[in-house]
């Protein structure tokens, strides 16, 4: 059945880690402060799991993250929460905090972790694997509904690979994927990603500008890391985009919004 993909935009935001408490309670006040009046969810991962390096940092884990979700929510009342889950068993753990679940892209097919995200969780926002045909990615809707057939299934584009060291977007899938999922949302930052040297660097410059551009593709949500000193990020900081540009790039992505609504219709 096809979606409607002029619902409103949704906004991923935050860090690529959480990092600490302190750091993640400033960022999501200030993103609360930014993105008043939006639709938006607040996004660290608790655990890296799949960095290159077995020496890369990691993050918190599941324990000390479900103890700062609780407090971030009291916090700051009204935020939602997103983050990216890798074990089945992790689910249930996370469900009374976190209001949209992500299933990572290294993950996108793995059964049991959809089937057990579905049972719990009534949004899951699979990222798509960069490997992944749009054609055999459709089939991680289903897994998901197998145990909640109610469930809003979202589909995060993170980019393809181009040869093994750069990604690029694949603007002519949007299409596709809207007839299959609830939502279609570019990952504007590690959409930028390329390999140099064995490590995964990025390009914030780019990805601002597919956060800018989003919309005129078809998206109907933008997923984007941000962090105040990216220097300083345990993970992707060459990707992200820094906090006190972030304003900046979301009003020139209103602004574009904004033509297309007045030129309604024009790209159909």
């Amino acid at each position: 059945m096809k979606k409607n993909k002029k619902k409103p935009k949704v906004w991923i935001l935050g860090p690529c880690a959480l990092e600490s408490k302190r750091r993640y309670f400033y960022i999501g006040r200030r993103l609360n402060e930014i993105m008043k009046g939006k639709r938006w969810y607040y996004k660290a991962s608790f655990d890296k799991a799949n960095r290159s390096s077995i020496w890369g940092k990691r993050g918190l884990g599941l324990d000390g993250a479900i103890e700062i979700f609780a407090e971030v929510k009291e916090g700051i009342p009204g935020i939602k929460l997103t983050t990216d889950i890798h074990e089945p068993s992790q689910a249930e753990k996370l469900s009374p905090y976190i209001d949209v679940i992500q299933i990572p892209a290294f993950l996108c097919r793995q059964t049991d972790l959809l089937v057990e995200a579905g049972r719990h969780f009534n949004i899951v926002n699979i990222k798509q694997g960069q490997w992944m045909n749009p054609e055999n990615m459709v089939h991680s809707v289903g897994k998901v509904r197998e145990k909640n057939k109610n469930a809003e299934v979202w589909l995060t584009h993170r980019g393809t690979f181009f040869g093994y060291e750069r990604m690029v977007v694949d603007f002519g899938s949007v299409g596709l994927m809207h007839k299959h999922f609830d939502r279609v949302i570019l990952d504007c930052t590690h959409s930028t990603q390329y390999i140099k040297d064995g490590f995964t660097l990025g390009n914030r410059w780019l990805g601002e500008r597919y956060l800018i551009g989003a919309e005129i593709f078809g998206y109907n949500g933008v997923f984007a890391e941000t962090h105040p000193k990216p220097e300083e990020s345990i993970s992707d900081g060459m990707c992200a985009v820094p906090l006190s540009r972030l304003e900046r790039v979301l009003a020139a992505a209103d602004s574009v919004s904004n033509v297309l609504g007045r030129h309604g219709g024009i790209l159909k």
